[in-house]
């Protein structure tokens, strides 16, 4: 589970990279995910960018702060390996979907994990999708069971695993896209957007009419 598929388009040459994370409920999901790699590929690849899918081990083998590290080294394999791709390091751009975009926000906002691996600063994190960017407030509050099997039963671990509680002025600029069908939704995503505009930190919130 910890691999990637790499997509280069012709004649790469310091081309820009899209880094894709998968949802999936911590659980389960791949990084070959149609919906999740068709429409990139279509669009972005045609226009030079290199796209790399990544793939995580999953819930009960590991929690999600360490698939976050998971992803963490995922990302320290493409920055070192961006040029022999024809691509540029320092143009990486990271979107995950629902868990992905949990996982993601954690890797943008808990430096710990840039630290670590040693990462270089990518352009930004296009975080989509997710219900978890206040993780003690959602467990708090009435939730679906899925939840618990991902984060248990212990508040100290859901403040772990909470990127909200990590916002600082360090952080890089984020795009938070919610759906205004799903409850709540956009409300939890506009209270974390404000903490880190509030922080000295960039983001913005896009709010979908869309399932």
């Amino acid at each position: 589970l910890q691999t990637m598929d790499i997509y280069l388009p012709a004649d790469a040459d310091n081309a820009p990279i899209l880094f894709l994370i998968h949802g999936g409920a911590w659980q389960f999901g791949d990084k070959r995910a149609t919906g999740l790699i068709k429409n990139k590929i279509d669009r972005w690849l045609k226009q030079g960018f290199i796209i790399v899918s990544a793939n995580y081990r999953l819930v009960p083998e590991v929690d999600p702060v360490t698939q976050t590290n998971d992803l963490a080294l995922a990302l320290k394999t493409i920055q070192k390996q961006a040029v022999a791709w024809g691509g540029d390091a320092d143009k990486c751009i990271l979107l995950g979907h629902s868990a992905g975009a949990h996982l993601l926000a954690l890797l943008t906002t808990n430096q710990a994990f840039s630290q670590q691996n040693s990462l270089r600063p990518w352009l930004g994190s296009l975080i989509i999708d997710s219900q978890v960017l206040d993780l003690v407030w959602l467990m708090q509050h009435k939730h679906v069971e899925f939840y618990d099997k991902a984060f248990g039963e212990q508040a100290s671990y859901w403040q772990k695993a909470s990127p909200i509680n990590y916002v600082d002025a360090n952080d890089l600029p984020m795009l938070v896209v919610c759906s205004t069908q799903r409850p709540y939704a956009c409300d939890n995503s506009a209270r974390f957007v404000d903490k880190v505009n509030d922080a000295g930190s960039k983001a913005e919130l896009l709010k979908m009419d869309m399932t």
